[in-house]
């Protein structure tokens, strides 16, 4: 774990970010703009942290947030006529909220702190290389793509690191946030790669056995 750092936060409901993936974002509300403004002039990152629906505001009032977030860099930023903003995301590593601190700014601060998943082992307790999981994440995307016909998103850049080929993998299956952010806090890489490819596997048996309806134009539900 290295040391904390000072992150700008961005709380929002419904969205996850996860490392070394693209989050797009409209910025428009003026405390945003003004954190916008600041982290161009900085380091380019924003903390992107989901909101806690079940939890009580904090002492100050603010709406309760999640502990662990992912920060983000702003890759691309399109300034808007009106002061409004689009910007792209790139997830660049996961952290801890220590304690937001009081700032002058009118968006919130938190004193972060990194740290990384567990790396996958050169061999499961499965059997399973480093080497195998990759390959066999890679195939189940790429015909879970076929199936939907999706092609475009049937190819997993082989350049990404292991946490982020699987990464990209889940943002591509339109998870809610409950099920981003259960993954993201998961510290074993091996554990985030089970999950994933057992999730793919669910939904590709779901989809093989509606495919006969699906030919045919029958609705299975009308029996």
């Amino acid at each position: 774990m290295t040391a904390p750092i000072l992150l700008p936060l961005f709380p929002l409901p419904n969205v996850l970010l996860l490392p070394e993936t693209t989050l797009p974002l409209h910025v428009f509300e003026p405390r945003y703009r003004a954190m916008l403004s600041d982290a161009l002039a900085g380091d380019r990152l924003i903390g992107i942290q989901l909101l806690n629906p079940t939890a009580p505001p904090d002492g100050a009032g603010r709406p309760a947030v999640f502990e662990i977030g992912c920060a983000g860099e702003i890759v691309r930023h399109e300034p808007l006529e009106d002061g409004r903003s689009n910007i792209l995301l790139r997830g660049t590593f996961r952290y801890r909220i220590a304690g937001e601190r009081e700032t002058p700014a009118p968006y919130r601060v938190a004193e972060v702190a990194p740290f990384a998943v567990h790396p996958l082992p050169a061999t499961s307790p499965g059997g399973r290389t480093r080497r195998d999981l990759r390959r066999l994440l890679a195939k189940s995307v790429e015909r879970l793509a076929d199936s939907v016909g999706r092609s475009q998103a049937r190819s997993l850049p082989s350049q990404l690191s292991d946490e982020g080929f699987v990464n990209e993998a889940l943002t591509r299956l339109g998870l809610d946030a409950e099920e981003g952010y259960r993954l993201l806090v998961m510290d074993r890489l091996e554990e985030r790669y089970a999950w994933a490819i057992e999730h793919i596997a669910n939904v590709q048996k779901r989809l093989d056995f509606l495919e006969p309806f699906r030919r045919s134009g029958f609705d299975p539900r009308c029996n």
